[in-house]
């Protein structure tokens, strides 16, 4: 019985050794690792796409505002006006003094220079004259009275011209202080300054008639010499000046007078402020009479019809999760229950210190934008990770 009981028990254990051995358990395989989307969220603010602080070159009073904040403009619309009038008396005047030079001189002007220089030959001739009498020792008739009467018509002569050369120099240096272009009286102030030395030639020929008249004959010679002199001189300035108005002016003075033009020319344009673009006026901090400086916002422009969301308080450790392009849920607390869509268009690749952290920028545009929206709401984005 005992053998028996033995006999069952190994035949059990080889049937049961025998069933391991025909079906292997297979090995557990470790478990695929799952890839977690990784992503960023962020809080920005709804801004335009496209916007823009407008202001002015030059400073200025304001005369006309021509808008309102929420006027819809289009490019190239006046927005702002400032005082012009000194701006288009400059612009006039610059292209005043280019018209004369390309018309040249007027034909009365040469034929006023041509009578100077004939009075100048004469004045020559007569100076000549006189010399030649006096080297030939003929007797002198000294007559004070008359060589009195002739300083006197040269003085009456002398005044006006030094007013009139006084009042062109004047002008000219009036253009200087208030930075106006005043080419053509400089041709002016030369002109007349050869007709003052004309002048003044004339008088201190006289007075030295006069001089003589009083001392008697013995410097009558030198004095012959000297007026002799004089006349030569205002011959010569009389055909210089003649010349220089047959000639016209030069490429050069022209092509400078140009220049001044186109420069008044854009002056005056930069008083008028322009909308660059097509959009709504968001806000006017202006009003007429106010000075304006240069580069001081006066106008913010913006087109209303693309939006985006701005975020600068991205993490350095959530940034490199973003890319170009990634798409983008988007909730705006003005809004509840509302899912925006878009995509990031912008990463800046510096970064920034905000309350100590280190931040990046990113731009989402909209492609769902809701029509409610304004400038300034508060956002919240998803961004979807690489």
């Amino acid at each position: 019985m005992k053998k028996l009981l033995i006999g069952i028990i190994v035949l059990a254990l080889v049937a049961g050794c025998s069933s391991a051995a025909g079906t292997a358990t297979p090995a557990p395989t470790p478990a695929a690792k799952k890839t977690q989307a990784s992503g960023a969220s962020a809080q920005g603010y709804v801004t335009p796409v496209r916007r823009a602080d407008l202001a002015f070159r030059a400073s200025g009073r304001v005369m006309q505002v021509l808008v309102k904040e929420g006027d819809q403009v289009k490019t190239g619309q006046p927005l702002i006006q400032l005082q012009d009038a000194d701006l288009k008396a400059a612009l006039a005047q610059a292209q005043a003094d280019l018209a004369h030079l390309q018309a040249g001189a007027r034909p009365e002007e040469i034929a006023q220079a041509q009578a100077n220089l004939d009075a100048a030959n004469g004045q020559v001739a007569a100076a000549t004259a006189e010399l030649e009498r006096v080297q030939s020792g003929a007797p002198r008739v000294a007559d004070l009275a008359a060589a009195q009467a002739q300083l006197a018509q040269a003085e009456a002569q002398l005044k006006p011209t030094q007013d009139a050369y006084d009042g062109i120099r004047d002008g000219r240096e009036l253009c200087k202080e208030y930075h106006v272009r005043c080419g053509a009286l400089g041709l002016r102030l030369e002109q007349q300054s050869v007709q003052l030395e004309a002048a003044r030639a004339a008088y201190n020929a006289a007075q030295a008639r006069v001089t003589l008249a009083r001392t008697g004959a013995s410097e009558d010679l030198l004095a012959a010499q000297a007026r002799l002199g004089i006349a030569t001189g205002q011959r010569d300035a009389a055909q210089a000046q003649l010349a220089l108005l047959k000639v016209g002016a030069t490429a050069e003075q022209i092509d400078a007078a140009k220049a001044r033009v186109a420069q008044a020319q854009a002056a005056l344009d930069e008083a008028t402020l322009l909308a660059p673009f097509d959009g709504v006026i968001a806000e006017l901090p202006i009003n007429p009479g106010e000075m304006v400086a240069p580069g001081v916002r006066v106008a913010s422009l913006a087109d209303l019809t693309k939006w985006q969301v701005e975020t600068d308080d991205l993490s350095e450790v959530d940034v490199v999760n973003v890319q170009l392009g990634a798409q983008v849920s988007i909730t705006v607390d003005a809004l509840p229950g509302v899912t925006l869509k878009g995509q990031v268009t912008a990463l800046t690749p510096r970064s920034a210190v905000k309350r100590g952290d280190v931040t990046y920028t990113v731009k989402v545009a909209l492609t769902n934008p809701d029509p409610r929206l304004k400038w300034g709401m508060t956002a919240f984005v998803d961004i979807q990770g690489k």
